[in-house]
Order: structure tokens, then C-alpha cells, then sequence
């Protein structure tokens, strides 16, 4: 088989750029550190490495939302944190009121302590984030959540805001709540349940709330928003005047036979009566509607009550139980919510070191596919420049094969 010249040639400058491409390609995996220089090194292998970077730029944004996440709870966690302490402050400041050594300038002292103290949890509770946003305030973050009008006929202090909240994507699966309302964590509040005294046939009758707890169920349990009928009672003394039985004017239903001596205390459902009366007398009492009020309003009922010389004692003393059980069931509540915050923050914890680990797995992944092995490169770099020194110095032999080195 004859080989021309041009063939020689040809084979020889082809075989010497080959050389040069896979040293050049040696050359930049070991400049660049990636063993996939272009999708046609490896298909399968540059689509997995496509699909790990994805995963792992989501990681990132995951990890970023957690951090973002953490930072605004913690920063709630704080305010409420603040405001917990201002109340238990004025609870302290209110069972001081309650002595009966305190004149009314005394009491008067102590309401200035109060306004103080309810202004500073008012002020907390339209803090504001680090964006300028109020944190209570749901998706009117741009207006303060509560607002205060003194022309207002029922509570001077209430939510504006909505129930709106924001949810950050910690991973694929999980998504967390990443602010309170104030509407939830403040405003619906309970104020202090109680009862009244709306009809009598005897010839005295008072009620007094001796255990706020056991009213507090009795309420729940009873008080029918639907029909106002059922939340009416009867207590009527029995024939020999030594017994009387509560009954349910609406619902008919009775609630019970207690002992009963007249003019002596007894005690229904934390509910203490003193009934002055005969065979056959009746008492008729209601459960009042249940009342809401936040922090701020109770705390500004309680300075009002304060700030009155002429308040009569039985008068304070209601003012002063509305208020310490209205800030115990406004701590309540604030306790319950910076408890949700603390579980959200361990499992935003928890998430966090989970993505770290999928990271770590996804790197090492997409590291075996992508990264260059430089043993191997250094040494593949080796046989390569031997093989393009072999082939060049072949190249110059063969092509010095001709007759005209003969004729000279």
C-alpha cells in the first residue's frame, strides 16, 4: 500500500494537535480543579452535577429564609419578653394598692407608676423590625398594630392591624410562621369573667366572687352566646328554709341542692352569696358577657381607678381584681405565644443543622462527579506531554523520509 507524501503529512500534524488538545484539556482541568470541562466530557455525569448545584443553591436560600426566620423571632421573643416584665412590675405595683394602709394619695403615687408602665407596654407593642415594620401588626405592617383614642366609648386602646402572617420555607417540607398577631397575643383577651345579681325577692342578697377559677370554668362551660335566655339563673330558698337549689331559667336544668342557712355565705361554682330571706325566696343572677381587653386598656382602667380620690372602697377593690386577673390572663397569653416562639426557633434549629448536613452530602456528591483527581491529572499530564514529544519528534523522522535527502 502506497502512502502519499500529503498522507504522511496530514497524519503526523493531526496526531501532533490531538496531543495538544488533550494536553491543553489536562492542562485547564488541573488550572480550573473540574474534571468536566464541557457537557460532552461526561452527559450523565455534567446533568447530575447540574441537578446537585441546584440543590444546593436551594439549600442556601433555605438556609438564608432560617436565618432570616431566627432573627425575627428572637426579636419578638424579646419585645414580649419586655413587655412580660413591665406587667409583672405593675401586678407587683397593684397587690401593693390593694393594702388597706394606702391613703388616696398613696394610691394616686402608684397610678402615676401605672401610667408609666402601661405607656412603655403600649409603645412595645408597636415595636418595630429592623425594616421599620410594626411586628404585631399583620400585613398592615406599615401602620402601628394598636392605636389609643381617648374619644373612643369602649376600650381607648385597640388592635388596627390584621391576623396576617408571614411564613418562611425552611426546606421542602417545612414552612414556619415567622411573626404573632397582636390581635392573638394581646387583644383577645379575656378580661375577668363575672356575674351580677339581676333580681331578688329576699330581703337582702349580695354575690361575691371568692375563686376566680372555678367561675372561670363555670362561665366557659355555660355562657350561651346564641341564645342570652340560657345564661340566666334562679337560686330559690326550699320550704324549711334550710336548703336551695340553683336552677337554669332557660335551660330549666338544675344545677343542684346546697346547705343554706339565712345571712351566712355559701359558696356555687367560685360564686360566694349571702341571701337574707325566707321559705320560698328567689335570687336571679346572670352571667355577664365575656369582656376582651389588651395590656394597655387594663393597665389604663386600673390608673383611672388609681387617679379617683373619690373612688368608694368596694369600687377600687372590683377595679383592682379586674385588673390583676386581667394582666394574669394577659401574661397567659404572652406566655403561650413566646412559648410557640421558643418551638419554632428549636425546630428552625433543627432544620438548619439538617440542611447543613444535605449540603455536606450534595458538595461531596457533586465533588466525586465534578472535581478534578490531581494524582491523576498530574499524572495524566505527564504521559501526555510524552506521548506529544513522541509524536513530534515522529513527525520530523517520517517526514524527512524522502529522495530528494538522498539526491543531496
Amino acid at each position: 500500500m502506497r502512502i502519499s507524501t500529503s498522507q504522511l503529512f496530514d497524519r503526523g500534524i493531526n496526531n501532533i494537535l490531538n496531543g495538544q488538545g488533550d494536553l491543553s484539556d489536562i492542562q485547564q482541568r488541573l488550572a480550573s480543579g473540574k474534571k468536566l470541562l464541557r457537557p460532552s466530557d461526561d452527559p450523565v455525569g455534567a446533568s447530575k452535577v447540574i441537578r446537585l448545584t441546584e440543590e444546593l443553591d436551594q439549600i442556601k436560600q433555605f438556609q438564608r429564609n432560617n436565618e432570616l426566620l431566627t432573627a425575627a423571632l428572637k426579636e419578638q421573643e424579646a419585645v414580649m419578653r419586655n413587655i412580660n416584665d413591665a406587667v409583672t412590675n405593675a401586678r407587683t405595683k397593684a397587690i401593693q394598692a390593694g393594702s388597706g394602709a394606702m391613703t388616696p394619695e398613696s394610691r394616686a403615687a402608684i397610678g402615676v407608676e401605672i401610667a408609666q408602665i402601661r405607656d412603655q407596654v403600649f409603645d412595645l407593642m408597636n415595636s418595630k423590625n429592623a425594616a421599620g415594620e410594626y411586628i404585631f401588626a399583620g400585613y398592615q405592617s406599615k401602620s402601628p398594630a394598636f392605636v389609643y383614642d381617648p374619644s373612643a366609648t369602649g376600650n381607648k386602646y385597640y388592635f388596627q392591624g390584621d391576623e396576617g402572617t408571614t411564613n418562611y420555607q425552611l426546606s421542602p417540607s417545612v414552612k414556619i410562621m415567622g411573626n404573632d398577631s397582636g390581635k392573638s397575643v394581646f387583644e383577645d383577651v379575656f378580661a375577668r369573667f363575672k356575674s351580677s345579681i339581676v333580681g331578688s325577692t329576699a330581703t337582702d342578697a349580695s354575690l361575691k366572687i371568692s375563686e376566680q377559677n372555678d367561675l372561670d370554668r363555670f362561665h366557659q362551660q355555660n355562657y350561651d352566646a346564641v341564645t342570652p335566655a340560657n345564661n340566666n339563673f334562679q337560686i330559690q330558698i326550699n320550704g324549711a328554709g334550710n336548703q336551695v337549689t340553683v336552677t337554669n331559667t332557660g335551660t330549666l336544668a338544675n344545677l343542684g341542692t346546697f346547705n343554706f342557712t339565712s345571712g351566712e355565705p355559701f359558696t356555687f361554682n367560685g360564686m360566694q352569696f349571702t341571701i337574707d330571706g325566707a321559705p320560698g325566696d328567689t335570687v336571679d343572677f346572670s352571667l355577664n358577657p365575656p369582656e376582651k381587653k389588651n395590656l394597655a386598656q387594663t393597665l389604663d382602667d386600673f390608673f383611672v381607678a388609681l387617679d379617683n380620690p373619690d373612688i368608694a372602697q368596694q369600687d377600687f377593690l372590683t377595679a383592682l381584681d379586674d385588673a390583676i386577673i386581667g394582666m394574669d390572663n394577659g401574661l397567659k397569653a404572652l406566655g403561650a405565644a413566646t412559648s410557640g416562639i421558643g418551638g419554632r426557633l428549636n425546630v428552625a434549629g433543627a432544620v438548619f443543622e439538617s440542611n447543613l448536613d444535605l449540603e455536606i452530602a450534595s458538595k461531596e456528591a457533586r465533588s466525586v462527579v465534578q472535581d478534578v483527581d490531581y494524582a491523576q491529572a498530574v499524572s495524566d499530564l505527564s504521559r501526555q506531554e510524552t506521548a506529544l514529544q513522541a509524536a513530534q519528534a515522529t513527525f520530523s523522522r517520517v517526514t524527512s523520509l524522502s529522495l530528494f535527502d538522498y539526491v543531496r
